[in-house]
C-alpha cells in the first residue's frame, strides 16, 4: 500500500461537521486531510432538513447552539457562498392545553440561560405564520433561529478548507488506524496510508464502526430519518414551524416548496449505506403537517428521501477525546440536530486539537458520560 502525504490531522467524514472542523483546523494553522468514503455531503448532511435553531436544545448543548447561531448571519460572506440562509425565526406550537405548561417552563429555563425566546398567543401567531390550523393555541417564538441549505453549507465549508490548503480524498474508505502504543500515528485507507498526529472521527452513523477498529464502543445507533418536499407555492411561511405532540418540522424554501421533516422513520439499509422511505411515515407526516398548516392540503409531495443519522443513546452529541487513545477525537452522535451547531463545533474541535482546551466546556458531552 502506498503512503500518502503526512498531515497533522486526518478528519474522517465529509459531512458538515467534518468539513467545518477541517476549515477551522486550517485557520488554526494545522495541516489537514478530509477522508470521505463517498462524496462530500452524501449522507446525513445531504439529507438534512436544514434547521438552524437554538430553542428546544438539551441544556448541555444550548451554549454551543447559541454561539453557532451568532456566526450564521455572517457565514455566507465568510465562506464566499450562497447558503440559502434565512434568519426568520422558529415557532414551537401547542395545540393541546395540557402541553402548554411544559412549554412555558422550557421557555423560562432557556430565557434564564440567555436565549431570546418568549411565549406568543394566537393573535401574534397569525401575524408570524399566517395560515396555521384553528387548533393551535400558542407557541414559543425565537426570532434568531432560521434555516439554510445543508448541501450548500457542507460544500462551502469543504471548499473554504481546500482554499486554505486542506486535502480532500473522496471515494476513500478508512480501513484501520495505525497506533504506536496508545497513540494514533496514522490512518489506513483504500487509497493509501496517511501518517498523522491526530484523527477526528466525524463520520456520522459510521463513526461507531470506525471506533470499533480501536476497540472502543460508541453508544450510537443508525436511524433513517425521512423528509418530503412539495410542489412550489407562493411565498407565505417565513419561520420554521414545529409542534408539540406532532412529528413535524416545516419550512418553506426559497423555491416556494415546503420541506416536511420531524423525525419520521425510514428503514435502514446498512449494507447499501442508505435509507428507504416508508409509506406509513409519508402518510403520517402529511397528516401531521396538514393539521398544523392546512394550506398543504392544496399541494402534493413530489419527492421523499431519508438520511442515515447517528442517534446517541441520550440523543446528545459525543464530543472530545477517545479515552485511552491519544490523539483521537470524536465529533459524532448528533442525533439529527447537528447541522445548526456546525460552525461552533468546528471551532471547538480545532481548539481541542490545537491547544488541548476548548472555550466552551465539553465534559458533559464526552464519551465518559456513559461510563456509569
Amino acid at each position: 500500500m502506498s503512503q500518502l502525504p503526512a498531515v497533522e490531522v486526518v478528519v474522517v467524514g465529509g459531512g458538515v461537521i467534518g468539513c467545518a472542523s477541517a476549515y477551522e483546523l486550517r485557520k488554526a494553522g494545522l495541516s489537514v486531510a478530509i477522508v470521505e468514503a463517498r462524496e462530500v455531503a452524501s449522507a446525513a448532511s445531504g439529507a438534512s432538513a436544514g434547521g438552524v435553531r437554538q430553542q428546544g436544545r438539551d441544556p448541555r448543548e444550548l451554549a454551543i447552539a447559541m454561539r453557532a447561531i451568532a456566526r450564521w448571519p455572517s457565514l455566507e460572506e465568510e465562506l464566499g457562498a450562497d447558503l440559502h440562509y434565512r434568519q426568520d425565526g422558529h415557532l414551537t406550537l401547542v395545540w393541546r392545553e395540557e402541553d402548554l405548561p411544559a412549554l412555558e417552563a422550557r421557555v423560562r429555563d432557556e430565557q434564564a440561560r440567555g436565549l431570546g425566546i418568549r411565549i406568543v398567543g394566537r393573535d401574534e401567531l397569525d401575524d408570524l405564520a399566517p395560515g396555521l390550523g384553528p387548533d393551535i393555541i400558542a407557541g414559543a417564538w425565537c426570532p434568531t433561529d432560521g434555516h439554510a441549505m445543508p448541501i450548500l453549507v457542507t460544500k462551502a465549508f469543504c471548499a473554504a478548507a481546500q482554499r486554505l490548503g486542506a486535502t480532500l480524498y473522496e471515494w476513500t474508505a478508512v480501513t484501520g488506524f495505525r497506533l504506536e502504543g496508545a497513540r494514533v500515528v496514522g490512518v489506513h485507507t483504500t487509497r493509501g496510508d496517511i501518517p498523522c498526529r491526530f484523527v477526528l472521527i466525524a463520520a456520522g452513523a459510521w463513526s461507531r464502526d470506525l471506533a470499533r477498529m480501536v476497540g472502543v464502543e460508541l453508544p450510537i445507533e443508525p436511524h433513517a430519518l425521512q423528509m418530503m418536499v412539495t410542489n412550489p407555492m407562493p411565498p407565505r411561511l417565513k419561520p420554521v414551524v414545529t409542534c408539540v405532540g406532532r412529528r413535524l418540522s416545516l419550512k418553506q424554501l426559497r423555491s416556494g416548496a415546503y420541506l416536511l421533516g420531524g423525525g419520521w422513520p425510514g428503514s435502514v439499509d446498512w449494507e447499501g449505506r442508505f435509507g428507504r422511505n416508508r409509506v406509513a411515515s409519508m402518510a403520517g407526516s402529511a397528516v401531521d403537517a396538514s393539521a398544523v398548516y392546512p394550506l398543504l392540503r392544496r399541494t402534493r409531495v413530489v419527492r421523499a428521501w431519508t438520511g442515515l443519522e447517528a442517534i446517541a443513546a441520550d440523543e446528545v452529541p459525543i464530543l472530545g477525546p477517545v479515552p485511552g487513545i491519544e490523539g483521537m477525537v470524536l465529533a459524532c452522535g448528533f442525533s439529527g440536530h447537528g447541522f445548526a451547531l456546525s460552525p461552533c463545533i468546528g471551532e471547538l474541535m480545532a481548539e481541542l486539537i490545537a491547544t488541548g482546551r476548548t472555550s466552551l466546556p465539553l465534559d458533559a458531552l464526552s464519551l465518559d458520560r456513559f461510563a456509569a
